[in-house]
Parts: structure tokens; C-alpha cells; sequence
């Protein structure tokens, strides 16, 4: 097991060689490993080199993982529980309605959830029922009103179209590939200045791959706060869950 300083925070890591490998790759579980997949033909120089350029995001993953807030108790979907939306939280009524499965619907004040008579509280597959009833209603939120929020930052960044799609994403709220921006469907959950920031964050990747000092100026230069909103998402993206 080796060691990676960064400042006074020690990193344990090791090194995974690969034959089939031909770039340097780093992986952060939630054990608070790090492993370090190289080619054979790499050095500990050049392992050393692609840490030190890794530094800033080695501390986020690392103190991100380790300081989260705890997630919310798992929901029963009873009336007088609460659901979030951009930021905030609405009371959930659940009332009994001739529905096959059970349906959400939001009047902007209050959530509520239509569910068979059947679908009794405190029943795990009804629980279940009505979970994806909820996860449902969000993604088609999140498909509706998260594409809209690109274009304005699409144009101050000189980019041709953007394809904006929403999807489950393991461990990220976003990511930038071959014109797609892919965001995780739980930033619906966020307020809209996170949404915002994610949004941003991604786009700039269109120009700046690895997260150097031009790719976070060019961020700044759209969202002068980030590193606000960034902290923000760090300490309560555990929180953004159904």
C-alpha cells in the first residue's frame, strides 16, 4: 500500500497493473480506497504526476464521501409526510382512489397520491407501489424542466446544440460525452442554482475535459458562486432521495 500526500491529508493507494491498459485511471470507493489502474509501461513518476493533477478532485470524492449528510428514513408515503421539489418540501396527502397503480400530482402547494384501496399503509409492495408512482413523477419533472435550463448557458459558451438527457446515474450528478450532457435525474429534488451549477459544470466540459484552472475559470465565469453551490451539493446531495 503507498501513500499520496496532499498537504497534511494522507492517501493510501494502490497500484492495479494492467497489460490491457494504455492511460492511467483513478477510482475513489466508498471505503474510502483509492486504486490506481495504470499500464505496465507507466511509472511511480508518472502515477505521482497524474495525482498531483488529480489533487482537487482526489479531496472532493475523499471529504465529499466522508461528509455527506446522512440520508432521510425511508418513507412509508403516508399524508402528512413530506416531499421535496427544486429545493423544497411539500405535504404529501394520500388519498383512496380507483386507480390501477397508484399516481402523483403536484397543484404547486401539495403532493398527492392516488392509491387503491388495496394498497394498504405500511404493506412493503405497496410501499413499493407508490415509491415508483413518486420516482416516476419526478423523472418526467426532471425530462420537462431540466433540458430548458441548458440553452441560455449553451449560447454564452459559443456551443452548438446540446443534447440533454435524464437518467439514473450511479455516484454523479452529471456527466459530458460526444455532445450529450447526461444529468441525473435527482437533481430535481435540488434547488434551481444547483441544477444550475450541474448544468454549467457539464458544458464547460464540452472545452475542458480534467477539472484544471481553465476549466473551473470558465465555470466561474457563468456561475460566479460555484464553489458555494458546489460545497452546497456536496454536503446534501445524500439527501436528494426519494
Amino acid at each position: 500500500m503507498r501513500q499520496y500526500h496532499i498537504g497534511q491529508t494522507v492517501i493510501p493507494y494502490e497500484v492495479d497493473w494492467s497489460r490491457d491498459r494504455e492511460t492511467i485511471g483513478l477510482s475513489l470507493d466508498h471505503s474510502l480506497e483509492l486504486t490506481v489502474r495504470a499500464p505496465m509501461t507507466a511509472t511511480l513518476d508518472d502515477i505521482e504526476t497524474v495525482l498531483e493533477n488529480r489533487s482537487e478532485w482526489l479531496l472532493e470524492k475523499l471529504y465529499g464521501l466522508k461528509e455527506q449528510s446522512e440520508p432521510p428514513y425511508s418513507k412509508e408515503f403516508l399524508s402528512g409526510e413530506k416531499l421535496p421539489y427544486r429545493g423544497r418540501k411539500y405535504r404529501l396527502e394520500v388519498i383512496e382512489a380507483d386507480v390501477p397503480e397508484p399516481q402523483l400530482s403536484f397543484d404547486g402547494d401539495t403532493f398527492t397520491l392516488e392509491a387503491h384501496r388495496f394498497d394498504a399503509p405500511g404493506d412493503y409492495v405497496s410501499i413499493r407501489r407508490k415509491q415508483q408512482a413518486v420516482v416516476d413523477w419526478y423523472i418526467r419533472r426532471a425530462e420537462e424542466e431540466l433540458p430548458k435550463r441548458s440553452p441560455r448557458y449553451e449560447s454564452k459558451l459559443g456551443l452548438g446544440e446540446i443534447s440533454i438527457d435524464i437518467s439514473e446515474i450511479d455516484h454523479r450528478w452529471g456527466e459530458y460525452e460526444n455532445g450529450t450532457v447526461r444529468l441525473n435525474w435527482r437533481l430535481i429534488l435540488a434547488p434551481v442554482r444547483i441544477q444550475d451549477y450541474v448544468i454549467v459544470h457539464e458544458l464547460v466540459h464540452a472545452y475542458h475535459e480534467d477539472h484544471s484552472d481553465p476549466f473551473w475559470n470558465t465555470v466561474g465565469t457563468l456561475v460566479p458562486d460555484y464553489q458555494e453551490r458546489r460545497e452546497w451539493l456536496r454536503i446534501n446531495g445524500n439527501m436528494l432521495t426519494i
